[in-house]
C-alpha cells in the first residue's frame, strides 16, 4: 500500500508542481519588481483569467486521474486489476480536488491584491472581483462539461462505471449520487447506443486502436488476451482531446495577436494580458511533462533529459537564431561628424546620458526631456546628443515622438506596456520555432524582440515613416542619438547612431559603430532601440539578417548601464577635431545625466545574517558590483570628463536627475519595476516625482542656456554635493 501510495505520488509529480506554481510560485512571483506587473489586470480580464486558470486546473486533474487510474499498471506492466471504480477512491479524488480548489482560489485572491496595490482606486468592488472571476471559472466549468459529452460520444462506453473513459474526478463521486446515477442510465439506455463496446474499459476495437495499445504499451492500452485486440484506454482519448483544445485555443490566440501586431494603429490590448501567456506556458509544460514523465517513467529514464536530447535534433534540422532587420543603406550621404554638430548649435550645447532600467527609466527619461522641451522652449534646439541604455533608448526613441508636436503624447506612450507582446513572442513564435518551426511559416521569422518593436511602435505613433537611422528625417530633425548594445561575443560596446561615430574602422576591444562595422547596411529607429534595450532573457540577443556571420549583440547594460561612456567618446571625438574648425571653438556644455532608480534603502543594509547566507552572497555581492559598481565609476569618469573639457577650454556643468519616490497621499514603491509594465500607480509615481524636480531642473537649464554671468564659476569647479534640500545634483566648472 504504501509502495503504491509513492510510487503514484511520483508519477504525479508535474501535475502536482503546476498546481503548487499556481497557489504558490505564482503569487510569490507577483510580488517582485520583475513579476508584479504580470497581475495587472483590466477589471474586463479578470473573468479570461478565472476561465485560463480553471483550464489549467482542469488540465492538472486529468493528468494526476489519468496517473491513479493507469500509473501502476505504467510501472509495473500488464497484471489483473480491479475495476475503474475501484483503483480510483473518493478519498484520493477528494483531496485532489482540495488542493486544486485551494490553489486556484489562492492565485485569484493574489491577483485582487495585487490589483488593489497597483491602483488603490480602482472602481472594481470585491464581490464585482467575484462574480467577474466566477463568470470565467462557471465558462471554463462549461468547456469541460463539452469536452466530457465529446468523450462520451465517441467511446460510447456500455459500462457506464467506466470512469476511466470519462478521466473526469467529478464523474466518480457524482456517480455515488443515487439521483444522477439513475439519470444517467436513463439516457443511456436510449436507442442507438446498443453498438458499443461490451468492455469495462469501453474503447472501440479497431485497427488504430490497436496498433497505439500495442506500441504504447500498459498503462495506455488493454492487453490482449483470450482472442481479443488490445484496445487503447478511453481516459488517454479525453487526454487527446484536451490537449487538441488546447492546441486550438493557442493557434487562435497567437494569429489574432500577431495580425494586429502587423497593422498600425494602438494597441488594443484584446486577449493580450501577461497573465493570460503565462497560464498558457503553464498549460503546454504541464501537458507536454506530464505526458513524457509518463511514459519514459516505465524506462527508469529522465524526461527531461530525453526532451532535451529531442530539441538538441530538432535545433539540428532547422535554423532557429534570433535576428535583428537590417536594410540596404538608401543613399550615400555622409553623416554628420561629431564636431559638425558643435558647429550646428554653436555655443550652447547639451549632451543627455539616459541609464538602463526597463520601462521605468523609459518613462523618466521621456517625462524629463519632453517637459523640459515644453518648459524651455529653446531646450530642444541645443540638445547635440542622446546617449541611451536599454529602458533610456526606449525614453529616447520617445522624446523624438516629441519633437513631432508639443503635447506629451509621447512621455505618455513610454509609460505603456510592451510585456503582452513580448509575452505572446515567447509563448507563440519562440515556442514555436523549438517545437514547430515548419508549421507557423508565417511565425518564423518574429520573435519576442521583433514583438517589442511593434509594441513600442503602436505605443508611439510616429507620424513620420521615415526612421532610418540615416534617413532624411534623422538627418534634419533629430539630434545625434547613441543607442548603447553589446557585442555578446566579444564584450564590446556597440553603438547603433544617426552619426559618423565612431569614426575609426570596427576593431576588437573598442567601440564599435554599427554603419562602421556592417558597411551599407542600416536599421530602424524601432530596432536599433530594441536591440539596445535587450534584457537578459526578455528579449533574446540577436544578430543582423543579411549580414553573414554577423556577431550577436545583447542589451548595453551589460557594458555601461549610464550611457556616460560612449557619450563620452563622443565628447571627446568633438572636442579634439572642432576647435580647429569651427568659428564657436569653445562652446559651453551641459551634461544632463538621467537616472531612473532611486538609492538603495540603507536601512535593509548591514543586518546580522544567518549562517545560510553564506551560500549565496557570493552570487548577491557579484550582481552588486554589477551596478553598483558602474554608478561609482561613472561618478569618477563625469569627473575625469570634466576635467578633460575643461582643460579644452572648455566651461562644462553637469546635472544629475534622479528618480526620487515620494512619500505622501499613496507611498511609492521604493524599488521600481524592472519589466516592461508600468502600473496607475507607478506611473502617477513618476508624474508626481518629476512634478518635485521639474522646477529645479528648469532653472537649471534655464540658467545654462541664458549663461547667467554666476552660472559658472570664475575658476576650478563647484557642486551642491553636500547641499541636503537640493533635489538634483549640480557640478558646474570653469573652462582652463
Amino acid at each position: 500500500m504504501a509502495r503504491r501510495f509513492w510510487l503514484l505520488m511520483y508519477m504525479m509529480r508535474v501535475p502536482l508542481m503546476t498546481l503548487g506554481a499556481l497557489g504558490l510560485a505564482l503569487p510569490l512571483a507577483f510580488q517582485t519588481t520583475m513579476f508584479h506587473g504580470v497581475a495587472d489586470l483590466e477589471p474586463s480580464q479578470i473573468s479570461g483569467a478565472a476561465f485560463i486558470a480553471f483550464l489549467l486546473v482542469s488540465e492538472t486533474m486529468t493528468c494526476a486521474f489519468l496517473v491513479l487510474l493507469y500509473g501502476e499498471e505504467r510501472a509495473d506492466g500488464w497484471q489483473p486489476t480491479a475495476p475503474a471504480e475501484q483503483r480510483v477512491s473518493i478519498w484520493s479524488v477528494g483531496v485532489l480536488y482540495v488542493v486544486a480548489v485551494t490553489c486556484y482560489v489562492v492565485f485569484l485572491t493574489s491577483i485582487r491584491d495585487r490589483m488593489l496595490l497597483a491602483d488603490p482606486s480602482a472602481p472594481i468592488s470585491g464581490l464585482q472581483f467575484m462574480l467577474l472571476a466566477a463568470k470565467g471559472s462557471l465558462l471554463g466549468a462549461l468547456v469541460m462539461l463539452v469536452i466530457f459529452l465529446l468523450v462520451l460520444r465517441i467511446a460510447k462506453p456500455r459500462d457506464d462505471r467506466a470512469v476511466e473513459v470519462f478521466a473526469l474526478p467529478a464523474f466518480l463521486i457524482l456517480r455515488k449520487i443515487p439521483w444522477i446515477d439513475r439519470g444517467i442510465r436513463a439516457v443511456k439506455k436510449r436507442p442507438g447506443n446498443e453498438e458499443a463496446l461490451g468492455t469495462s474499459y469501453a474503447s472501440h476495437r479497431g485497427p488504430i486502436s490497436s496498433f497505439l495499445a500495442r506500441l504504447l504499451g500498459p498503462g495506455y492500452g488493454s492487453a490482449p488476451a483470450n482472442g481479443q485486440p488490445a484496445t487503447l484506454r478511453s481516459g488517454h482519448r479525453f487526454a487527446f482531446i484536451l490537449t487538441a483544445v488546447f492546441f486550438c485555443f493557442y493557434v487562435f490566440t497567437g494569429r489574432s495577436v500577431f495580425g494586429e501586431l502587423i497593422q498600425p494603429g494602438p494597441w488594443s490590448h484584446q486577449l493580450s494580458a501577461v497573465l493570460f501567456y503565462l497560464l498558457v506556458l503553464v498549460m503546454f509544460w504541464c501537458c507536454l511533462l506530464s505526458g513524457l514523465t509518463f511514459f519514459f517513467d516505465r524506462f527508469r529514464l529522465p524526461a527531461l533529459l530525453m526532451l532535451a536530447l529531442a530539441l538538441y535534433i530538432l535545433a539540428l534540422s532547422n535554423s532557429s537564431d534570433h535576428e535583428f532587420e537590417t536594410v540596404k543603406r538608401p543613399n550615400s550621404t555622409p553623416l554628420l561628424k561629431p564636431d559638425k554638430t558643435f558647429d550646428r548649435i554653436h555655443d550652447k550645447v547639451i549632451v543627455v546620458a539616459a541609464a538602463g532600467g526597463g520601462i521605468q527609466s523609459a518613462a523618466w527619461t521621456s517625462r524629463v526631456l519632453c517637459s523640459l522641451r515644453q518648459q524651455v522652449p529653446e531646450f530642444s534646439e541645443h540638445v547635440a546628443a542622446i546617449s541611451g541604455v536599454s529602458g533610456g533608448s526606449v525614453g529616447a526613441m520617445f522624446y523624438l515622438k516629441c519633437l513631432e508636436g508639443q503635447d506629451m503624447s509621447g512621455a505618455d506612450g513610454a509609460g505603456e506596456s510592451s510585456l503582452e507582446a513580448i509575452a505572446w513572442g515567447l509563448t507563440h513564435p519562440d515556442l514555436g520555432r523549438v517545437f514547430l518551426a515548419w508549421l507557423l511559416p508565417s511565425w518564423f521569422h518574429a520573435d519576442r524582440g521583433w514583438a517589442l518593436e511593434k509594441a513600442l511602435l503602436k505605443n508611439a505613433q510616429f507620424r513620420a515613416n521615415d526612421r532610418l537611422l540615416t534617413g532624411e528625417n534623422s538627418r534634419t530633425n533629430w539630434p545625434v542619438i547613441l543607442l548603447n548594445s553589446t557585442n555578446a561575443e566579444t564584450g564590446d560596446p556597440m553603438v547603433f547612431t544617426n552619426s559618423d561615430f565612431p569614426s575609426s574602422p570596427a576593431r576588437n576591444h573598442e567601440l564599435n559603430g554599427f554603419h562602421t562595422r556592417y558597411a551599407g547596411r542600416d536599421v530602424r529607429l524601432e530596432t536599433a532601440t530594441r536591440m539596445s534595450a535587450a534584457f537578459p532573457y526578455v528579449s533574446p540577443v540577436a544578430r543582423p539578417s543579411q549580414a553573414g556571420n554577423g556577431d550577436h549583440y545583447a542589451d548595453g547594460g551589460y557594458f555601461d548601464n549610464s550611457g556616460l561612456f560612449t557619450l563620452s567618446e563622443w565628447l571627446k571625438e568633438a572636442a579634439v577635431q572642432q576647435p580647429t574648425r569651427s568659428a564657436h571653438p569653445h562652446p559651453r556644455i551641459l551634461l544632463l545625466q538621467i537616472d531612473a532608480f532611486p538609492d538603495a534603502d540603507s536601512s535593509q543594509q548591514g543586518k546580522p545574517q544567518k549562517w545560510y547566507y553564506q551560500l549565496y552572497a557570493p552570487i548577491l555581492a557579484m550582481l552588486n558590483v554589477r551596478s553598483e559598481g558602474q554608478v561609482v565609476r561613472d561618478i569618477v569618469s563625469g569627473e575625469d570628463l570634466q576635467d578633460l573639457l575643461n582643460g579644452k577650454g572648455y566651461a562644462t556643468a553637469w546635472a544629475k536627475v534622479r528618480y526620487i519616490p515620494t512619500t505622501s497621499e499613496q507611498p511609492c514603491p521604493q524599488q521600481p519595476p524592472l519589466s516592461w509594465h508600468l502600473t496607475s500607480l507607478e506611473k502617477n509615481c513618476i508624474k508626481n516625482a518629476w512634478s518635485n524636480l521639474s522646477g529645479n531642473a528648469q532653472k537649471e537649464v534655464q540658467a545654462f542656456l541664458t549663461q547667467d554671468e554666476n552660472y559658472f564659476p570664475a575658476n576650478n569647479c563647484v557642486d551642491n554635493r553636500n547641499d541636503k534640500k537640493a533635489s538634483i545634483y549640480v557640478r558646474r566648472c570653469a573652462a582652463k
